[in-house]
């Protein structure tokens, strides 16, 4: 941690005779490093035993947090693998109860084969019946092919279900002794450590990747915030561009004698473009608040007119207001494609925003377990005694089920 410049100062402390016929005031000079020193020693020695007791706890649990995770994922392909197989093993039974129905009434028709022994066809008869028999077997076996492989999926996911359930409870129990350990840590060394100056340079450092850290997930937050009010806004503009068309559209029937329908058309339109746009507006405006480099934008104006306009209709005033409604719509199409440009650009800044958050997050648990490497090293240097119980074993349990069989693909008649 950090200390002050003078913590490790010598100072004169005076040691006063009682009798002022001995010799002048003595000094002893005591030092605040030293002081330092046995106290950082002290509470080392003090918290040897649990120490030695949580490292090696630990140990026991460090595979626990990455293999409940890879095992999670593995989990949910199972699941998706089996999904889809229980989707293509209910068309396999159909085709296999179509298959049987078939071969079921060619071999049971009496009538038909009699037909085909008059007419000397039998042969060609029997051939149609082997055809619709190899057809009706090869339906079935796909079928329990698929059933088979439905039940290994099925035997699977229960098994690695309690493998979850279990590296979860390991898991949970990794990060209480994590958390004991840090708890540990900060008792013993609070306060500088001028012995040990590469703890108190660590702890300079994981703190660095702290704030560094903090800057890039609020970085992050603010542009996926800001994407999402893009994406909204966009959608919003989207459906102003399209009244403006429609009122666009209703604009020229108007110039060609629509009359007080395509005069009504028109502006219900302009008015729902105008509210449209004011909400995408609001969206935008938050969202630049979030990250200054969006935008901007410009305002669009929506024609407008008084309602005595629809009734003092006339072809000279109809062709000036479809001038202005024209105009509206290329300025919105304008603003449109700014917005798409925008939101896409918002995109790729959310997304490096991740990436660098994501590393942030890496440095920083680099940062803390080298600050730990280092503290369970002066433990060891202090006591004597290896705090490192090695390589954790590997996890025993079945880390990768074997997959399907690949010579049995599943086929769908």
């Amino acid at each position: 941690m950090i200390f002050p410049p003078s913590y490790g100062e010598s100072l004169l402390i005076p040691r006063f005779r009682s009798r002022p016929d001995e010799t002048p005031i003595d000094t002893v000079e005591i030092s605040f490093t030293e002081a330092a020193m046995a106290d950082i020693r002290a509470r080392i020695l003090e918290a040897a035993d649990a120490h030695i007791s949580l490292i090696s706890r630990m140990s026991d649990l460090e595979h626990a947090p990455f293999t409940l995770d890879q095992q999670s994922k593995y989990l949910q392909d199972l699941k998706r693998t089996l999904a889809t197989l229980k989707t293509e093993l209910d068309t396999l039974r159909k085709v296999t109860s179509k298959e049987r129905k078939d071969h079921q009434d060619l071999r049971d028709s009496f009538a038909r084969r009699y037909a085909h022994k008059l007419t000397g066809r039998s042969e060609k008869f029997v051939s149609k019946i082997e055809k619709e028999e190899r057809e009706y077997l090869d339906a079935v076996h796909n079928q329990r092919s698929a059933e088979e492989k439905e039940r290994y999926l099925e035997d699977t996911i229960a098994e690695t279900e309690n493998r979850v359930a279990e590296l979860t409870i390991q898991t949970n129990d990794y990060v209480n002794l994590k958390e004991q350990s840090e708890h540990l840590y900060k008792k013993v060394f609070n306060g500088p450590t001028p012995e040990f100056p590469e703890e108190d340079q660590m702890e300079i450092a994981v703190q660095h990747a702290k704030d560094f850290f903090a800057e890039a997930q609020s970085r992050c937050d603010k542009d996926q915030e800001a994407e999402k009010l893009m994406f909204r806004a966009e959608k919003s503009v989207a459906k102003a561009v399209k009244f403006c068309d429609e009122a666009l559209s209703a604009s020229s029937w108007d110039v060609w004698g629509g009359g007080t329908v395509a005069d009504m058309i028109e502006r219900d339109n302009l008015s729902k473009a105008k509210s449209t746009v004011s909400q995408a507006q609001m969206l935008l405006g938050q969202a630049t608040g979030l990250q200054d480099a969006i935008g901007p934008f410009d305002n669009v104006k929506i024609a407008g007119g008084h309602t005595t306009d629809i009734f003092l209709d006339n072809p000279v005033s109809d062709f000036e207001f479809h001038k202005k409604v024209k105009e509206t719509y290329v300025q919105m199409r304008l603003l449109h494609q700014k917005v798409q440009l925008e939101l896409q650009t918002q995109r790729g800044r959310a997304l490096d925003s991740k990436n660098n958050m994501e590393d942030a997050k890496s440095q920083l648990a680099a940062a803390r377990a080298e600050l730990d490497k280092v503290r369970r090293e002066v433990f060891e240097r202090v006591t004597g005694i290896p705090c490192s119980a090695g390589t954790p074993p590997a996890y025993d349990a079945m880390d990768s089920p074997p997959p399907l069989d690949p010579e049995e693909p599943i086929l769908v008649s």
